[in-house]
């Protein structure tokens, strides 16, 4: 016996023998009745014995078409459970989606936008990861990642979220101390506070923008953390000064808890991307979360202030 690879076959087959006529099947499948002849002639070389006994008047199974009827059927119900699972996966807001994102965005604002894309969809359950370092998120299971830069893995498809005002800030006990810097090179004089982080390009060189030019100032970071909001800690506690994210210190600059350094220059923004691998793409639940974070996320990091 030859190894069966169409399910066309086997449903012509069945529906030849629910219809009682090839012409008959060929209707209800809407298909030419020729190639319908074809499709069960193909079986029945497959299985290597006739299934179907034809006359000019009437058409009957033979013995091994009546044997072969009911593991046909069961094979077809199968298949129709799995193509509909399948449409179901596709096409219904339920499943799991697992998630990556970079520590501090994961920690503060991507909780908030999960917790309410899950309360519109009661069908949808989630995990988050959060990571701070380079990951193949696909090959670790992962259905899309909240990242810093876009990727440069060709195989991901990235969508921008939005760009990440940053502020170079410090304490006022750290400036009562030290001095109220009013040019780059006067940073020099400040201990700095860098972030681990390769992708966030601030552990020991800053480039500040202002209308008489670009500048870069070196910097020997007195301490090294390993994410942003550590970082804030050591700022608030007057350790030394820091580039920081304006979404996540805006009310502790409203409040004067820290002060804004050199607010004439200006520091190139950091962009979020949402990444995903194509093939990720094709559920429902995944189209609508992404869509969801392009359009929620940017509200928390326009708003300035963490909560």
């Amino acid at each position: 016996m030859n190894e069966l690879n169409d399910l066309r076959q086997v449903r012509a087959f069945v529906q030849v023998a629910e219809s009682g006529s090839i012409s008959a099947a060929a209707r209800v499948l809407g298909i030419a009745q020729p190639t319908l002849s074809r499709q069960l002639q193909a079986l029945e070389r497959v299985v290597g014995l006739p299934l179907v006994r034809r006359d000019t008047h009437n058409l009957s199974l033979t013995e091994a078409g009546r044997t072969l009827l009911p593991d046909a059927n069961q094979v077809l119900a199968v298949a129709d459970r799995i193509r509909q699972r399948i449409s179901d996966e596709q096409n219904k807001y339920q499943g799991h989606i697992r998630i990556v994102s970079v520590l501090d965005v994961g920690q503060w604002i991507v909780p908030k936008v999960l917790a309410k894309f899950c309360s519109l969809h009661p069908g949808v359950t989630a995990e988050m990861h959060l990571i701070n370092r380079p990951t193949n998120f696909v090959e670790e299971g992962f259905d899309c990642g909240l990242l810093v830069g876009e990727p440069t893995d060709e195989s991901l498809v990235a969508r921008h979220i939005g760009s990440m005002s940053r502020v170079l800030t410090a304490s006022p006990e750290l400036l009562d101390r030290c001095g109220v810097p009013e040019k780059p090179d006067d940073l020099k004089s400040l201990p700095w506070l860098a972030i681990l982080q390769p992708h966030f390009y601030a552990k020991s060189r800053l480039v500040l923008k202002s209308d008489a030019g670009v500048v870069e100032v070196e910097q020997n970071p007195v301490m090294s953390l390993d994410s942003i909001t550590a970082l804030r800690e050591a700022v608030l506690a007057g350790a030394g000064f820091a580039l920081l994210p304006h979404w996540l210190i805006g009310k502790d600059l409203s409040k004067g808890k820290l002060v804004p350094l050199l607010p004439d220059w200006e520091i190139e923004k950091m962009d979020l991307f949402v990444s995903y691998a194509v093939d990720r793409y094709t559920t429902k639940r995944l189209r609508a979360f992404l869509d969801f974070v392009q359009e929620e996320i940017p509200r928390y990091l326009n708003i300035g202030e963490s909560e």
